[in-house]
């Protein structure tokens, strides 16, 4: 068997889709193992690339390209600050010329406690280092620092839920300087058109596909998409997550095409993302209130449920034994011409039961109710947190049976991960530690910091359920009557046939007792 390593791609599309990618590699990050006597289950290296910084330090930094608008970063620089140094503060002696010069001082933003504790971090690690001096300093400091200074981030309790505004608030590993591309927000603004003070609506597709296309942004995005790929020895291709609720599904749609035109022998992964709060009446978000979410309009508690199901359901094709090859997965999951598969999470899984009926109760659907139904086509899982004893793979004696793959490395969840399964308790931790009266959510989560986890990803009628609402609503728009779409060149022969396509895609999940329920509902 080849030990080749083939790589991923993975680009963030959006600003809550960065959220869910936030999460996601924090909690990749947290799984890393540095003891030599210990072994993972996980093959890193199909998202990770080592590099250099020009100070000759070894990196290991996430092969991913995050688009997002200007202004949605905070402290974050978009270059990082790995690559580049913080500088000291200007002085008037670098002035190029003999004038008198104005310094305006601008107030920093105000940094939350978790990044300050990163901050002081990674100033002990990147610092130039004298061995004598480092023992004499370590020696001072330790007498004088507190018991929680010398406290690592990954070992303390934070309450980030209000303090966290944007993803780069609660982001733990580093990113190469050229993985973050923000579009001009001026331009965004002009496509939105004249929207009133807090509007989102008029930024949709049309007008994220025309931003994508003007000027310079499809060509420096591609540049960046093409460095990322020369930079793989074997690539697979591409997972990509991506806003659907705004402008940002036009930019992945122009993304796509480019993937598709330039590597078309390459297989991608597209998970569509979208907050809950949009849509409060939609099965999406009542099941993300039932997995601990209790504030559904907070990104970073909600995206944390959609992040813990990809580093789980992504396991299937990080294995470092028999990965799954994404080809694979994409052929297992789009059997009769069906594109579109849903996911759901158990979080935490109690790994000592195999129960199909408590296991049908306590599944969690994420793809806007596409729940699990008895009409199954195809379905694979994926379980954290398991001995390899129990592992099983090879092929399903039906397919409709699931293909399952099974890790020992349970879900590390650290700061900053919330505690959302706080009222729940893991499957390997003692009666004595759970939660009960008196014990505060904090307290519960500085005892589960690793948890199992089951994920799915599955194709069948539930997915069907899913696209009707959609394909019924699309009949009864009149594009006519959207200006602003219109004047994006969205016409109503172009918006016909884009229903007609969404038409078709519904009757490819019409099983056989399910006929009559594919027809239009106009």
């Amino acid at each position: 068997m080849s030990t080749t390593t083939r790589e991923l791609i993975t680009l963030q599309v959006g600003h809550y889709a960065n959220f869910v990618g936030t999460h996601w590699w924090n909690l990749q990050e947290a799984s890393f193992v540095y003891d030599s006597t210990k072994s993972t289950d996980l093959n890193h290296d199909f998202l990770f690339r080592e590099g250099l910084t020009p100070q000759r330090q070894e990196t290991y930094t996430p092969r991913v390209l995050c688009i997002d608008v200007q202004g949605n970063l905070h402290t974050l620089s978009a270059r990082g600050s790995l690559y580049t140094p913080v500088r000291t503060d200007p002085s008037t002696s670098e002035a190029a010329w003999d004038g008198p010069v104005d310094l305006i001082h601008q107030q920093p933003l105000e940094k939350n406690q978790y990044l300050m504790d990163l901050e002081q971090e990674d100033a002990r690690y990147f610092a130039p280092t004298d061995e004598d001096k480092d023992i004499c300093l370590d020696d001072v400091n330790n007498t004088s620092k507190t018991k929680n200074d010398s406290v690592p981030s990954s070992q303390k309790i934070y309450d980030l839920s209000k303090s966290v505004k944007v993803w780069s608030d609660f982001l733990r590993p580093h990113f190469h300087p050229d993985a973050i591309y923000l579009l001009d927000s001026i331009m965004i603004q002009g496509a939105r058109g004249a929207a009133e003070e807090g509007e989102e609506d008029l930024w949709s597709f049309p007008s994220g596909s025309a931003v994508y296309y003007c000027e310079k942004v499809e060509e420096e995005i591609t540049d960046r998409i093409r460095r990322l790929a020369e930079s793989c020895n074997s690539l697979q291709g591409f997972q990509v997550l991506s806003d659907v609720h705004n402008g940002m599904g036009g930019v992945s749609y122009g993304i796509l095409q480019h993937i598709s035109d330039e590597y078309g022998s390459k297989d991608s992964l597209t998970f569509a993302t979208s907050p809950p709060h949009l849509h409060p009446a939609t099965p999406q978000a009542r099941t993300l209130t039932h997995a601990a979410i209790v504030q559904e309009s907070n990104a970073y508690l909600s995206s944390s449920v959609l992040g813990a199901f990809l580093e789980t359901a992504s396991t299937v094709y990080r294995t470092r034994t028999g990965p799954l090859p994404v080809s694979a997965l994409a052929h297992i999951l789009t059997l009769g011409g069906r594109k579109v598969a849903g996911g759901s999470i158990v979080l935490p899984f109690d790994v000592s039961i195999s129960d199909e009926t408590w296991l049908s109760k306590h599944l969690v659907p994420l793809s806007a109710g596409a729940a699990l139904t008895p009409n199954l086509i195809s379905q694979l899982r994926a379980i954290r947190g398991v001995l390899p004893a129990t592992a099983s793979r090879g092929e399903s004696k039906a397919s409709w049976e699931p293909l399952c793959v099974q890790a020992r490395d349970p879900l590390c969840t650290t700061p900053p991960f919330p505690p959302i399964y706080a009222h729940q308790h893991d499957a390997h931790t003692p009666a004595h530690t759970r939660h009960k009266n008196g014990k505060s959510t904090q307290e519960v989560q500085q005892v589960l910091r690793s948890v199992s986890s089951l994920g799915v990803l599955h194709q069948g009628a539930g997915v069907g359920h899913m696209l009707r609402p959609l394909l019924t609503a699309a009949h009864k728009i009149d594009i006519t009557k959207i200006p602003p779409l219109l004047e994006e060149g969205l016409d109503k022969d172009t918006w016909m046939a884009l229903v007609e396509n969404l038409q078709t895609l519904v009757l490819d999940y019409c099983l056989e007792n399910e006929e009559m329920d594919c027809t239009d509902e106009d």
